[in-house]
């Protein structure tokens, strides 16, 4: 860990400074891509601005937050609750991209857009399990893989509208995965499948990015599922105080924590410090508001100038606009969390 860039107070001061300057910036970059019906631009490559109310109302942008939501009513809200009619076009993350919106609105208010949504989402949650499929195919036919980051997405909007048995089954879902592994901590399985009822260890090399995290390993990997399992599981603690619960967050923190240094050359870095501040926030330990500082470092460190975000890895329009969106959202958790503690 960076020692000059600790968790002091001074230095969760300057982190929350220099964040809340670069979520000032990210937001005004989302607004201009917001239409004066609430139309999110570029369209043409799907549901990619599925985060924009949850941006838009944390940086204080509640009218096009509304706006925003009136557009995905009008165009994409279905009597079933799921958002699609045409205007979808992406059919990975199913759930976690609905999951994220139901979020999102129900932070706007717009409690038709999440209790209807959410109830469409639970339709795609293994119950034996607890997971929530990955993917739905346009017959409505669901995929056989789920995984740690997509279900915990799920487990927030369940959370979020006092779904707790739904988000007790994410827990006992995160725990079996967690006591599957039979590697640590060099490698974290954290994929399952539904039919097998088991983590997935054996897969086509092509597809490793989708089933384990090799800490030690500096390439682009799902640095995504030590921070975000650590994020679900704090928010739950919050409302349901399970020691349990705070115990797997740490263990999947600390497997972030402890891979390479090097994951910090990949946006996929980003939902570490969304898991280390709320660690902070909950237990008061200075190591995680010192890595949540080395994160916000990292946000402010990689904005561009026009204040968006830009990864070489994909530079579309579509996911330029998806990484800003996630990337304030996840600034305003590290400034609200490092601000919590005197």
């Amino acid at each position: 860990m960076d020692t000059a860039r600790a968790g002091s107070a001074a230095d969760r001061h300057t982190a929350i400074q220099r964040l809340t300057e670069s979520k000032r910036r990210g937001a005004e970059w989302l607004l201009a891509r917001v239409g004066p019906d609430g139309a999110v631009g570029p369209a043409d490559e799907g549901f990619r601005f599925y985060r924009l109310p949850w941006t838009l109302m944390v940086s204080g942008h509640t009218q096009a937050a509304l706006a925003v939501c009136g557009w995905i009513r009008e165009h994409m809200f279905a009597p079933d609750g799921d958002f699609d009619r045409g205007h979808r076009k992406l059919y990975d993350a199913y759930a976690y991209r609905n999951a994220t919106l139901v979020y999102g609105a129900h932070m706007a208010r717009q409690f038709d857009l999440s209790s209807r949504g959410l109830e469409f989402i639970l339709a795609m949650q293994d119950q034996p399990s607890g997971g929530f499929a990955n993917d739905r195919e346009p017959d409505g036919s669901l995929g056989d893989v789920m995984d740690l980051p997509y279900t915990c997405g799920c487990g927030l909007a369940a959370i979020a509208l006092g779904r707790l048995d739904v988000a007790r089954q994410v827990f006992r879902f995160l725990e079996r995965v967690w006591n599957a592994q039979t590697e640590m901590p060099d490698r974290l399985y954290y994929s399952f499948s539904r039919r097998q009822q088991a983590v997935i260890t054996e897969y086509d090399e092509r597809d490793i990015f989708w089933h384990v995290v090799e800490s030690q390993q500096p390439r682009a990997q799902r640095w995504t599922v030590g921070g975000l399992s650590a994020a679900f599981l704090c928010r739950l603690y919050m409302v349901d105080p399970n020691p349990a619960y705070l115990s797997l967050a740490r263990d999947f923190q600390q497997f972030s924590i402890q891979s390479t240094p090097r994951q910090f050359e990949f946006p996929q870095v980003c939902k570490s410090g969304w898991g280390a501040a709320l660690l902070y926030q909950v237990t008061g330990e200075e190591p995680y508001a010192a890595w949540a500082v080395k994160l916000a470092h990292w946000f402010a460190d990689t904005q561009s100038n026009d204040g968006s975000w830009v990864f070489d890895s994909d530079p579309t329009a579509g996911r330029t606009l998806e990484i800003t969106a996630e990337f304030v959202a996840h600034v305003d958790t590290i400034i609200g969390c490092l601000a919590s503690r005197p």
